[in-house]
Protein backbone atom coordinates (compact mmCIF):
# COMPACT_ATOMS: atom_id res chain seq x y z
CA UNK A 1 0.00 0.00 0.00
CA UNK A 2 1.98 3.47 -1.21
CA UNK A 3 2.24 6.35 1.78
CA UNK A 4 -0.79 8.86 2.13
CA UNK A 5 0.26 12.41 2.89
CA UNK A 6 -2.65 14.27 4.67
CA UNK A 7 -3.72 16.21 1.41
CA UNK A 8 -4.03 12.71 -0.28
CA UNK A 9 -6.33 11.29 2.74
CA UNK A 10 -8.63 14.82 2.41
CA UNK A 11 -8.82 14.54 -1.16
CA UNK A 12 -10.76 10.67 -0.51
CA UNK A 13 -13.83 12.76 1.32
CA UNK A 14 -16.62 14.32 0.33
CA UNK A 15 -17.21 18.17 0.76
CA UNK A 16 -19.73 17.15 3.32
CA UNK A 17 -17.37 15.08 5.04
CA UNK A 18 -14.93 17.95 4.80
CA UNK A 19 -17.26 20.27 5.95
CA UNK A 20 -17.46 18.44 8.94
CA UNK A 21 -13.99 18.30 9.80
CA UNK A 22 -13.89 22.62 9.12
CA UNK A 23 -16.83 22.44 11.73
CA UNK A 24 -15.21 20.47 14.27
CA UNK A 25 -11.73 22.05 14.37
CA UNK A 26 -14.52 25.74 14.23
CA UNK A 27 -12.00 26.70 11.64
CA UNK A 28 -13.69 30.16 10.53
CA UNK A 29 -13.33 31.91 7.15
CA UNK A 30 -13.30 28.96 4.42
CA UNK A 31 -16.92 27.91 4.52
CA UNK A 32 -17.17 29.26 1.06
CA UNK A 33 -14.50 27.41 -0.56
CA UNK A 34 -14.55 24.91 -3.15
CA UNK A 35 -13.47 21.47 -2.31
CA UNK A 36 -9.91 21.85 -3.77
CA UNK A 37 -9.19 24.86 -2.19
CA UNK A 38 -11.15 23.52 1.23
CA UNK A 39 -8.66 20.39 1.58
CA UNK A 40 -5.43 22.91 0.73
CA UNK A 41 -6.72 24.95 3.69
CA UNK A 42 -7.68 22.41 6.26
CA UNK A 43 -4.40 20.54 5.40
CA UNK A 44 -2.52 23.52 6.05
CA UNK A 45 -4.79 24.66 9.31
CA UNK A 46 -4.82 21.33 10.73
CA UNK A 47 -1.39 20.97 10.62
CA UNK A 48 -0.75 24.31 12.30
CA UNK A 49 -3.04 23.36 14.96
CA UNK A 50 -1.04 19.80 15.30
CA UNK A 51 1.31 21.21 18.42
CA UNK A 52 -1.14 23.06 20.44
CA UNK A 53 -3.99 20.39 20.08
CA UNK A 54 -1.87 17.08 20.58
CA UNK A 55 -1.20 19.02 24.40
CA UNK A 56 -4.64 18.09 25.46
CA UNK A 57 -4.38 14.46 25.62
CA UNK A 58 -4.19 12.04 28.06
CA UNK A 59 -1.99 8.90 28.34
CA UNK A 60 -4.27 6.81 26.76
CA UNK A 61 -5.21 8.20 23.57
CA UNK A 62 -1.37 9.01 22.85
CA UNK A 63 -0.52 5.21 23.38
CA UNK A 64 -2.55 4.42 21.47
CA UNK A 65 -1.01 6.90 18.65
CA UNK A 66 2.06 5.67 19.61
CA UNK A 67 0.80 1.87 18.47
CA UNK A 68 -0.41 3.09 15.10
CA UNK A 69 2.78 4.95 14.25
CA UNK A 70 4.57 1.91 15.35
CA UNK A 71 2.27 -0.55 13.06
CA UNK A 72 1.64 1.20 9.93
CA UNK A 73 5.76 1.46 9.24
CA UNK A 74 4.82 -1.79 7.09
CA UNK A 75 2.62 0.79 4.86
CA UNK A 76 -0.39 -1.11 6.13
CA UNK A 77 -3.57 0.00 7.75
CA UNK A 78 -3.52 -0.73 11.35
CA UNK A 79 -6.33 -3.10 12.44
CA UNK A 80 -8.04 -1.77 15.79
CA UNK A 81 -10.54 -2.78 18.44
CA UNK A 82 -12.09 -0.85 21.31
CA UNK A 83 -9.82 -2.60 23.37
CA UNK A 84 -7.00 -0.21 21.75
CA UNK A 85 -9.21 3.09 22.01
CA UNK A 86 -12.06 3.84 22.82
CA UNK A 87 -14.83 5.48 19.99
CA UNK A 88 -15.16 8.42 21.63
CA UNK A 89 -11.28 9.08 20.92
CA UNK A 90 -11.28 7.07 17.71
CA UNK A 91 -13.63 9.49 16.09
CA UNK A 92 -12.57 12.79 17.91
CA UNK A 93 -9.03 11.67 15.85
CA UNK A 94 -10.76 11.42 12.67
CA UNK A 95 -12.90 14.18 12.61
CA UNK A 96 -9.55 16.07 13.71
CA UNK A 97 -8.47 14.73 10.00
CA UNK A 98 -5.65 13.06 12.07
CA UNK A 99 -6.70 9.32 10.87
CA UNK A 100 -7.82 7.78 8.12
CA UNK A 101 -10.57 5.58 9.34
CA UNK A 102 -12.31 2.25 7.59
CA UNK A 103 -15.20 0.99 10.43
CA UNK A 104 -17.44 -0.99 8.74
CA UNK A 105 -18.86 -4.31 9.31
CA UNK A 106 -15.83 -5.95 7.68
CA UNK A 107 -13.24 -4.23 9.32
CA UNK A 108 -11.93 -1.16 12.45
CA UNK A 109 -8.82 -0.08 10.70
CA UNK A 110 -6.66 3.11 10.43
CA UNK A 111 -3.42 4.81 9.39
CA UNK A 112 -2.17 8.66 9.99
CA UNK A 113 -0.99 10.36 6.82
CA UNK A 114 2.56 10.40 6.32
CA UNK A 115 3.71 13.87 6.77
CA UNK A 116 1.30 14.16 10.11
CA UNK A 117 2.84 10.64 11.50
CA UNK A 118 6.35 12.48 11.34
CA UNK A 119 5.27 15.70 13.41
CA UNK A 120 3.54 13.80 15.39
CA UNK A 121 6.10 11.03 16.40
CA UNK A 122 8.76 13.68 16.65
CA UNK A 123 6.08 15.82 19.41
CA UNK A 124 5.30 12.89 21.42
CA UNK A 125 8.79 11.72 22.20
CA UNK A 126 10.02 14.95 23.77
CA UNK A 127 10.47 14.98 27.47
CA UNK A 128 8.35 17.89 28.27
CA UNK A 129 5.77 16.82 26.46
CA UNK A 130 6.03 13.41 28.08
CA UNK A 131 5.27 15.55 31.41
CA UNK A 132 2.81 17.36 30.09
CA UNK A 133 0.81 14.75 29.44
CA UNK A 134 1.06 13.06 32.73
CA UNK A 135 -0.09 16.62 34.47
CA UNK A 136 -2.85 16.35 32.27
CA UNK A 137 -3.82 13.22 33.74
CA UNK A 138 -3.85 14.39 37.07
CA UNK A 139 -5.89 17.57 36.85
CA UNK A 140 -8.62 14.69 34.69
CA UNK A 141 -8.45 12.64 37.68
CA UNK A 142 -8.82 15.20 40.08
CA UNK A 143 -11.85 16.74 38.28
CA UNK A 144 -13.82 13.46 37.69
CA UNK A 145 -13.21 13.07 42.01
CA UNK A 146 -14.83 16.46 42.14
CA UNK A 147 -17.87 15.28 39.65
CA UNK A 148 -18.15 12.03 41.74
CA UNK A 149 -18.77 14.02 44.85
CA UNK A 150 -20.81 16.77 43.23
CA UNK A 151 -22.77 15.79 40.08
CA UNK A 152 -22.37 19.08 37.90
CA UNK A 153 -20.18 22.01 37.95
CA UNK A 154 -19.59 24.88 35.53
CA UNK A 155 -15.73 25.47 34.82
CA UNK A 156 -15.31 28.36 37.00
CA UNK A 157 -16.43 26.29 40.02
CA UNK A 158 -14.04 23.63 38.98
CA UNK A 159 -10.83 25.81 38.59
CA UNK A 160 -11.75 27.36 41.91
CA UNK A 161 -12.05 24.00 43.79
CA UNK A 162 -8.37 22.93 41.50
CA UNK A 163 -6.34 26.63 42.95
CA UNK A 164 -8.18 26.03 46.26
CA UNK A 165 -7.05 22.46 46.56
CA UNK A 166 -3.72 22.84 44.97
CA UNK A 167 -2.70 26.35 46.25
CA UNK A 168 -2.31 27.79 43.36
CA UNK A 169 -4.33 30.81 40.78
CA UNK A 170 -3.81 29.95 37.29
CA UNK A 171 -3.23 32.93 34.69
CA UNK A 172 -5.44 33.46 31.36
CA UNK A 173 -3.33 31.35 29.69
CA UNK A 174 -3.32 28.63 32.06
CA UNK A 175 -6.91 28.35 32.49
CA UNK A 176 -7.92 28.55 29.14
CA UNK A 177 -5.11 25.29 28.24
CA UNK A 178 -7.37 24.14 31.96
CA UNK A 179 -10.55 24.78 29.55
CA UNK A 180 -9.25 23.11 26.48
CA UNK A 181 -7.97 19.71 28.18
CA UNK A 182 -11.40 19.73 30.01
CA UNK A 183 -13.38 19.95 27.15
CA UNK A 184 -10.94 17.58 24.77
CA UNK A 185 -11.34 14.86 27.91
CA UNK A 186 -15.16 15.55 27.20
CA UNK A 187 -14.82 14.74 23.27
CA UNK A 188 -12.32 11.46 23.32
CA UNK A 189 -13.40 9.73 26.67
CA UNK A 190 -16.68 8.59 28.59
CA UNK A 191 -15.21 10.30 31.70
CA UNK A 192 -17.30 13.04 32.07
CA UNK A 193 -20.53 14.68 30.61
CA UNK A 194 -21.50 18.14 29.14
CA UNK A 195 -24.88 20.29 29.79
CA UNK A 196 -25.37 23.66 29.09
CA UNK A 197 -22.20 25.13 30.73
CA UNK A 198 -22.19 22.03 33.29
CA UNK A 199 -19.85 19.39 33.39
CA UNK A 200 -21.01 16.34 34.38
CA UNK A 201 -20.55 13.05 36.12
CA UNK A 202 -21.52 10.44 33.61
CA UNK A 203 -24.08 9.29 36.03
CA UNK A 204 -26.39 12.08 36.31
CA UNK A 205 -29.54 10.91 34.83
CA UNK A 206 -31.62 14.32 34.89
CA UNK A 207 -29.34 16.98 34.48
CA UNK A 208 -31.74 19.97 34.69
CA UNK A 209 -33.12 18.30 37.63
CA UNK A 210 -29.81 17.59 39.43
CA UNK A 211 -28.65 21.50 38.61
CA UNK A 212 -32.08 23.10 39.36
CA UNK A 213 -32.13 21.37 43.53
CA UNK A 214 -28.28 22.27 43.55
CA UNK A 215 -29.24 26.20 42.93
CA UNK A 216 -32.43 25.66 45.50
CA UNK A 217 -29.65 25.80 48.13
CA UNK A 218 -27.89 28.91 47.64
CA UNK A 219 -26.86 29.01 51.81
CA UNK A 220 -25.38 25.51 51.73
CA UNK A 221 -21.66 25.19 51.55
CA UNK A 222 -20.19 22.33 49.08
CA UNK A 223 -18.99 19.35 51.03
CA UNK A 224 -15.04 19.66 51.20
CA UNK A 225 -13.43 16.19 51.11
CA UNK A 226 -9.48 15.78 51.83
CA UNK A 227 -7.19 15.75 48.17
CA UNK A 228 -6.73 12.36 48.42
CA UNK A 229 -10.06 11.55 48.76
CA UNK A 230 -11.22 13.52 45.57
CA UNK A 231 -8.12 11.65 43.64
CA UNK A 232 -9.98 8.38 45.21
CA UNK A 233 -12.84 9.04 43.65
CA UNK A 234 -11.40 10.00 40.54
CA UNK A 235 -9.59 7.18 39.97
CA UNK A 236 -12.20 4.63 40.82
CA UNK A 237 -15.34 6.65 40.13
CA UNK A 238 -17.02 6.85 43.24
CA UNK A 239 -16.15 7.98 46.38
CA UNK A 240 -14.72 5.46 48.98
CA UNK A 241 -17.31 3.49 51.03
CA UNK A 242 -17.99 4.78 54.30
CA UNK A 243 -19.00 2.28 57.05
CA UNK A 244 -22.86 1.87 56.50
CA UNK A 245 -22.03 1.30 52.78
CA UNK A 246 -19.68 -1.28 53.76
CA UNK A 247 -22.07 -2.56 56.63
CA UNK A 248 -24.80 -3.00 53.45
CA UNK A 249 -22.61 -4.99 51.31
CA UNK A 250 -21.95 -7.14 54.16
CA UNK A 251 -25.80 -7.58 54.16
CA UNK A 252 -26.12 -8.20 50.64
CA UNK A 253 -23.65 -11.07 50.46
CA UNK A 254 -24.45 -12.99 53.69
CA UNK A 255 -27.85 -12.59 53.96
CA UNK A 256 -29.01 -13.45 50.26
CA UNK A 257 -25.43 -15.03 49.20
CA UNK A 258 -24.39 -12.85 46.51
CA UNK A 259 -20.95 -12.86 45.40
CA UNK A 260 -18.84 -9.48 46.07
CA UNK A 261 -18.80 -8.00 42.50
CA UNK A 262 -22.49 -9.02 42.44
CA UNK A 263 -22.85 -7.09 45.07
CA UNK A 264 -20.31 -4.43 44.80
CA UNK A 265 -22.56 -3.70 41.32
CA UNK A 266 -26.05 -3.76 43.02
CA UNK A 267 -24.44 -1.25 45.93
CA UNK A 268 -22.96 0.74 42.94
CA UNK A 269 -26.45 0.78 41.40
CA UNK A 270 -28.34 1.88 44.38
CA UNK A 271 -25.81 4.64 45.44
CA UNK A 272 -26.44 5.65 42.02
CA UNK A 273 -30.42 5.89 42.53
CA UNK A 274 -29.59 8.03 46.05
CA UNK A 275 -26.96 10.36 44.12
CA UNK A 276 -30.04 11.09 41.60
CA UNK A 277 -32.54 11.50 44.25
CA UNK A 278 -34.64 8.38 42.98
CA UNK A 279 -36.97 6.72 45.62
CA UNK A 280 -35.44 4.35 48.32
CA UNK A 281 -38.59 2.72 46.49
CA UNK A 282 -37.29 2.06 43.46
CA UNK A 283 -34.11 0.49 44.82
CA UNK A 284 -36.50 -1.57 46.65
CA UNK A 285 -38.86 -2.36 43.60
CA UNK A 286 -35.28 -3.26 41.51
CA UNK A 287 -33.62 -5.54 44.29
CA UNK A 288 -36.88 -7.72 44.71
CA UNK A 289 -37.18 -8.03 40.72
CA UNK A 290 -33.76 -10.61 41.33
CA UNK A 291 -34.40 -11.24 44.75
CA UNK A 292 -36.72 -12.87 47.37
CA UNK A 293 -37.09 -12.35 51.26
CA UNK A 294 -37.65 -15.13 53.20
CA UNK A 295 -39.09 -14.04 55.62
CA UNK A 296 -40.79 -10.76 57.30
CA UNK A 297 -37.19 -10.19 59.53
CA UNK A 298 -35.08 -9.99 56.46
CA UNK A 299 -37.27 -7.79 54.74
CA UNK A 300 -37.46 -5.16 57.75
CA UNK A 301 -33.93 -5.82 57.93
CA UNK A 302 -33.26 -4.61 54.40
CA UNK A 303 -35.41 -1.74 54.18
CA UNK A 304 -33.90 -0.80 57.47
CA UNK A 305 -30.25 -0.80 55.92
CA UNK A 306 -32.12 0.71 52.79
CA UNK A 307 -32.88 3.69 54.67
CA UNK A 308 -29.97 4.13 56.53
CA UNK A 309 -27.80 3.77 53.25
CA UNK A 310 -30.27 6.38 51.59
CA UNK A 311 -29.34 8.80 55.05
CA UNK A 312 -25.33 8.15 55.25
CA UNK A 313 -24.74 8.56 51.24
CA UNK A 314 -23.60 11.51 49.63
CA UNK A 315 -25.87 13.17 47.31
CA UNK A 316 -25.16 15.85 44.11
CA UNK A 317 -28.58 18.17 45.22
CA UNK A 318 -27.00 18.12 48.55
CA UNK A 319 -23.68 19.43 47.25
CA UNK A 320 -21.74 16.29 48.37
CA UNK A 321 -23.05 16.07 51.73
CA UNK A 322 -25.19 13.23 52.91
CA UNK A 323 -28.86 13.47 54.12
CA UNK A 324 -27.64 13.22 58.00
CA UNK A 325 -24.87 15.47 57.82
CA UNK A 326 -27.16 18.05 56.87
CA UNK A 327 -29.90 17.25 59.74
CA UNK A 328 -27.22 17.64 62.57
CA UNK A 329 -26.19 20.74 60.37
CA UNK A 330 -29.48 21.91 60.77
CA UNK A 331 -30.20 20.98 64.48
CA UNK A 332 -27.10 23.30 65.61
CA UNK A 333 -28.94 26.14 64.54
CA UNK A 334 -32.16 25.34 65.83
CA UNK A 335 -33.19 28.18 68.55
CA UNK A 336 -35.49 27.31 71.51
CA UNK A 337 -38.98 28.68 71.14
CA UNK A 338 -39.80 31.25 73.56
CA UNK A 339 -41.95 30.35 76.48
CA UNK A 340 -45.71 31.38 77.36
CA UNK A 341 -46.67 32.47 80.63
CA UNK A 342 -48.66 29.51 80.76
CA UNK A 343 -45.33 27.59 80.47
CA UNK A 344 -45.79 26.47 77.24
CA UNK A 345 -43.95 27.07 74.04
CA UNK A 346 -44.77 29.06 71.00
CA UNK A 347 -47.63 30.84 69.74
CA UNK A 348 -50.76 30.29 70.95
CA UNK A 349 -52.84 30.85 67.71
CA UNK A 350 -53.82 27.13 66.26
CA UNK A 351 -53.70 26.91 62.12
CA UNK A 352 -56.03 24.22 61.49
CA UNK A 353 -55.84 22.29 58.43
CA UNK A 354 -53.56 24.30 56.30
CA UNK A 355 -52.77 23.04 52.98
CA UNK A 356 -49.57 22.62 52.09
CA UNK A 357 -49.22 22.83 48.06
CA UNK A 358 -47.34 19.99 46.24
CA UNK A 359 -44.29 22.27 44.94
CA UNK A 360 -43.92 24.10 48.44
CA UNK A 361 -41.53 23.32 50.73
CA UNK A 362 -41.55 20.63 52.71
CA UNK A 363 -42.91 21.44 56.53
CA UNK A 364 -40.56 18.71 57.46
CA UNK A 365 -37.12 21.35 57.04
CA UNK A 366 -35.41 19.23 54.55
CA UNK A 367 -34.91 21.91 51.72
CA UNK A 368 -36.90 19.50 49.12
CA UNK A 369 -39.94 20.59 47.48
CA UNK A 370 -43.29 18.45 49.80
CA UNK A 371 -44.35 16.34 46.59
CA UNK A 372 -40.55 14.97 46.59
CA UNK A 373 -40.20 14.26 50.32
CA UNK A 374 -43.23 13.66 52.98
CA UNK A 375 -46.00 13.98 50.57
CA UNK A 376 -48.30 11.00 50.86
CA UNK A 377 -46.47 9.54 53.96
Amino acid sequence: MSEQNLNDFLSTLTKKELTEIRQYWEFSGISQLNKNELIKALSQRIKSQLRCWLKYQLPKNIKFLEMVLEKQKNNERVEVTFRDVLPPALYNFYYRGILDLIDDEKETSVRIPVDLAAEIEEIINAPEYKKKIKENQDIITFVRGLLAYYGALRAGQIKDFYDRYFKEEKSIDQYVDFLMLIDETYLSTYDLERYRYYYLDPGVLKPETIIDEIKMRPNVDYYLPRKKEILYAGTNEQEKLNSVQRKFKKMLINDFSIDQDEAEDLLWQMMLDIKNDLSSIKSLQDFTDKYEFESEEQSDKFIRQLNELHNNTRMWILKGHTPNELFEEEKKNLQPLPKNRDGSVGEKTVVKNKKVGRNDPCPCGSGKKYKKCCLGK
